[in-house]
């Protein structure tokens, strides 16, 4: 799917630039961190020449644009067999508001836990959690090509909630693992008012809760219950698809340990059978996502 497809081409085209630079400026520093001594890198007085584990976590919210997408529904008990192009999808916005209420797990939040592995604490490998919600937007008028109830169509139809809604408000659910750069940028690194800049770059696998209805029939993955939590083709999230991509954080340390990052992710997404009443969905996304998140760390 052309990144052109994204609602906001104009914002999107910008941070794709910003990507493809952050790339080369990653290559650049640690071509030069490999042929400098380890003092150049900003570590209290104290820490110089030791061996620390540093750990971190972080909490966030989001919001996320999605790509128009090519989605195709495959139903061959009801004579289903078509593919709706150019689909439009919306997120739910920032959970602020929930989270000030307490609700921690119902807006879309976001999780990172890391390790820096070398004595500098420079590179670090990460585990991100991206509970994302995609929503179709209703009302919309998109081509249709295939078979629709057993009849051959060729025509733009309204996507109204009973001839097709997907959504994946339960969470889209970006599950990756990333390498990670750090390079600072002010003061020393996680001492208070400092401040640095994170480069993750990585690959995961897509867990989506997944409501549908097609033509009138909504699908059902059962209660969420321990038992029927995830899945590979039951559950209440499922194991439908793979992802990559790479973010770019700042990163401010506002009173050691706690410190605020801001963050611009870009990830693609390939949705694989998606649970349909009598059937599946599938297709591909891309995903711009502006992260806000406080997070501690933890030396020793």
């Amino acid at each position: 799917m052309a990144i052109s497809y994204f609602r906001m081409p104009f914002r999107i085209s910008l941070v794709r630039l910003f990507v493809v630079l952050s790339v080369s400026w990653l290559a650049q520093a640690s071509a030069a961190l490999a042929q400098s001594a380890p003092s150049a890198v900003k570590l209290a007085p104290s820490e110089r020449g030791k061996s620390f584990a540093e750990w971190y976590v972080s909490w966030g919210t989001s919001k996320q644009y999605w790509s128009n997408s090519d989605i195709h529904v495959s139903q061959p008990a009801l004579g289903n067999n078509f593919t709706i192009s150019g689909v439009r999808g919306a997120d739910e916005g920032f959970g602020f508001s929930e989270f000030l209420h307490g609700d921690l797990f119902g807006p879309q939040y976001n999780v990172r836990i890391g390790r820096f592995v070398n004595n500098a604490r420079t590179i670090g490998i990460e585990l991100s959690f991206d509970h994302t919600k995609y929503n179709s937007v209703i009302g919309q008028v998109a081509p249709v090509n295939g078979i629709v109830n057993g009849v051959p169509i060729n025509a733009s139809e309204v996507l109204t909630q009973q001839f097709f809604s997907e959504r994946l408000n339960n969470g889209a659910n970006h599950v990756m693992i990333n390498g990670v750069y750090r390079l600072p940028l002010f003061g020393r690194i996680n001492e208070t008012r400092s401040s640095s800049a994170l480069f993750k770059f990585g690959a995961g696998v897509m867990l989506p809760h997944t409501t549908d209805t097609v033509t009138g029939m909504t699908n059902d993955v059962g209660d969420k219950t321990f038992g029927n939590a995830i899945g590979l083709d039951h559950g209440w999230w499922q194991l439908n698809g793979w992802t990559a991509g790479g973010e770019a954080a700042l990163r401010f340390v506002l009173y050691k340990p706690v410190y605020l990052e801001l963050s611009d992710k870009l990830a693609y997404a390939q949705l694989i059978d998606l649970p349909a009443y009598e059937g599946n969905i599938s297709h591909s996304l891309w995903m711009n996502e502006i992260v806000v998140s406080l997070g501690v760390t933890l030396v020793h």
